[in-house]
């Protein structure tokens, strides 16, 4: 790794920090530069600003997100429905064991909700992030459950997938304060059994 790319990787490990348990309005830059032992100029070298670097940030975390689900040559032999289900169980542990991971999504959540010029950047942000992920996402799930395309329109696939990002995000907010990982695990063995493995069969 070059020194460039491991200083922006240092960037970032402590940005996700501070937005994670601070949130987007109670970071500053400058605690961003403290907290990583660099000059500004080298913080300010690699992004321009706050809202660049938390929507880096959130870039990394979805990127975790599709390493969970996008699967690999020959992830799917074993029926997509278990994949799906094997995985998301795998996403729930890593969420489980890294609170920061859980906070930046509800941090992300908030304050696209807070409203103001900040709040409506940040919404924009949310959008185009989780709709890059659907779109990632849909030819897999397309191919995977070939049935979901041929729903009436008030169950296209685009409207399955929301449902279940929906249900996802729910449980994601309530781990660890209604939600203990087992009944996640169960909830979400759930959603892909009865809703999406169901609907694919049709």
């Amino acid at each position: 790794m070059s020194d460039s790319a491991g200083t922006k990787e240092k960037i970032l490990e402590v940005a996700r920090s501070h937005f994670a348990r601070n949130g987007y309005h109670g970071t500053s830059m400058d605690s961003i530069v403290k907290g990583t032992n660099l000059s500004k100029g080298a913080i300010y070298w690699h992004f321009k600003g706050k809202k660049e670097l938390f929507e880096a940030v959130l870039g990394d975390e979805s990127n975790r997100v599709l390493k969970y689900l996008f699967p690999g040559p020959g992830d799917l032999d074993g029926g997509a429905a278990e994949f799906f289900v094997r995985r998301g169980e795998q996403y729930f542990e890593a969420l489980w064991n890294d609170t920061e991971m859980r906070l930046i999504w509800l941090t992300l959540f908030i304050e696209a909700q807070r409203g103001g010029e900040d709040g409506r950047d940040l919404s924009l942000v949310a959008g185009n992030l989780l709709n890059s992920l659907h779109e990632t996402l849909r030819p897999v799930l397309m191919e995977a459950f070939p049935g979901l395309t041929k729903g009436s329109d008030e169950m296209s696939l685009e409207n399955i997938m929301m449902i279940v990002d929906f249900l996802f995000d729910g449980m994601v907010m309530n781990l660890g304060l209604r939600l203990d990982l087992a009944t996640a695990k169960s909830y979400w063995r759930f959603v892909v059994h009865r809703f999406i493995d169901f609907e694919g069969e049709k």
